[in-house]
């Protein structure tokens, strides 16, 4: 279908201030095409006539740099952010059809920034071996490894070497949502490890959903704007005044200095909106296209061996069965081993294998496209950005099965000529 919707992509310097506006019809058509994605690397493609781009924005890279992604979805609706992207690669190149020469840049979402963070400090301090909810953990491990003033070197002492910018990174306050359990992560990429707690709060509600709640994790951004900083005076603690008699600014204010910032947050129990019961997505609501239904048990695992410190046979290792799976023939048994020495109390192994066996289910899988349309008397409205959105929680009817569908990626493409594509991806849960 022919884009109805609107697009303004922003470049912006690494501070978030804004250099130019890259889809400018009269300096030839711009094509992109960026993904969304709950707790996980979004992405971002964008190709321009580089001859013309060159003249407006040279140097034409600078590692960091942001593209901000601004939508309006139909007519007399508002534009609203997308999301921010921090550029990563350019590619220049020759396009044989027309002999232009294009460039491209590639960029990932700030979650990006906590991939470029490891947990360097020694095991068994309280850098690497905690006790706390799993939300509030999250938190801590990204101010102690990248929290402006609260960030620690190899041997536990602060430095800001490791640190973000002031100020443009920062921290959500602790709400202890989630549930308490330790963990052990020395070495560890901190991403990483953000996943696996976040699995693990999945698989915690999957076990008992009346005292667990789901942790969700993103970086988003933040609008610093107003946020002033003075000079103070080191004796009376008060500001410093000008000649005018006003206080003196930091460098580090975002008054013209910092447009947009980043801040890690966490969610319970789902990133974006229940709507099951305000929209169906199905072929017959011609709102979903192309769907097709797998259960797939090529790769199960329903017996988890997990093992835990120590050695030989005094090594503490635990048996975790989903038994109804692995009854469901003869042969079904499909063992793994996990090694939790490095990572967590033996108390905690159970844990750990239950939450191997969430990641060993048998893998069910809708897939479709949702489709982004108007409606009619006759065809529910279906927008994306206005009915559905990234980590909604919806109902799909298919295969004469009614689904809980959450949408984990949106994938938004935009060629040359205005063709817009839009696919929602998604984790589905029990039949009904």
């Amino acid at each position: 279908m022919f884009v109805a919707s609107r697009y303004e992509l922003w470049l912006c310097d690494d501070r978030g201030r804004r250099i130019a506006l890259l889809n400018k019809t009269d300096e030839g058509a711009a094509f992109f095409s960026y993904s969304r994605v709950v707790s996980g690397f979004g992405t971002i493609q964008v190709g321009l006539p580089y001859r013309q781009f060159k003249e407006r924005v040279n140097p034409v890279f600078a590692p960091d740099r942001r593209i901000e992604v601004w939508r309006s979805p139909a007519d007399d609706f508002p534009l609203r952010m997308e999301g921010i992207y921090l550029l990563r690669e350019p590619k220049i190149y020759t396009r044989e059809t027309d002999s232009m020469d294009i460039i491209e840049f590639f960029g990932r979402s700030p979650i990006d920034l906590l991939a470029r963070r490891w947990i360097i400090q020694a095991a068994g301090t309280s850098y690497t071996a905690k006790t706390d909810e799993i939300d509030d953990m999250m938190k801590a491990i990204v101010r102690e490894q990248m929290l402006f003033g609260s960030a620690v070197d190899k041997d536990g002492a602060q430095t800001n070497d490791r640190a973000y910018p002031e100020i443009e990174f920062s921290v959500q306050e602790d709400l202890a949502l989630g549930t308490s359990i330790s963990r052990r992560f020395a070495d560890r990429n901190v991403l990483d490890v953000l996943k696996e707690l976040k699995d693990t709060s999945f698989q915690l509600f999957e076990d008992d959903p009346l005292n667990n709640r789901r942790i969700y994790f993103d970086i988003v951004p933040r609008d610093l704007r107003g946020f002033e900083i003075y000079i103070l005076d080191e004796e009376t603690g008060e500001p410093i005044l000008d000649e005018d008699s006003l206080p003196l600014l930091d460098e580090t204010s975002g008054s013209g200095k910092n447009a947009i910032g980043f801040q890690f947050q966490t969610f319970a129990d789902l990133r974006g909106i229940d709507r099951r019961n305000k929209l169906l997505f199905s072929v017959p609501n011609s709102n979903l296209k192309g769907p097709f239904y797998s259960k797939s048990h090529f790769e199960e695992k329903n017996s988890i061996i997990v093992k835990g410190s120590g050695r030989g046979e005094s090594r503490e290792t635990v048996v975790v069965d989903d038994d109804p799976r692995i009854h469901a023939s003869r042969w079904n048994r499909c063992e793994a081993i996990f090694e939790a020495n490095y990572e967590v109390d033996d108390t905690e192994l159970d844990s750990v294998g239950a939450a191997q066996l969430k990641e060993g289910q048998p893998v069910e899988e809708l897939f479709a496209t949702f489709l982004n349309i108007p409606g009619s008397e006759d065809v529910p409205q279906s927008l994306y950005g206005i009915d559905w959105d990234l980590g909604d929680l919806v109902n799909v009817w298919y295969a004469e099965q009614l689904f809980d569908c959450e949408i984990v990626v949106v994938y938004v493409g935009v060629n040359e000529n205005g063709v817009e594509t839009i696919t929602g991806r998604n984790t589905i849960g029990e039949s009904e």
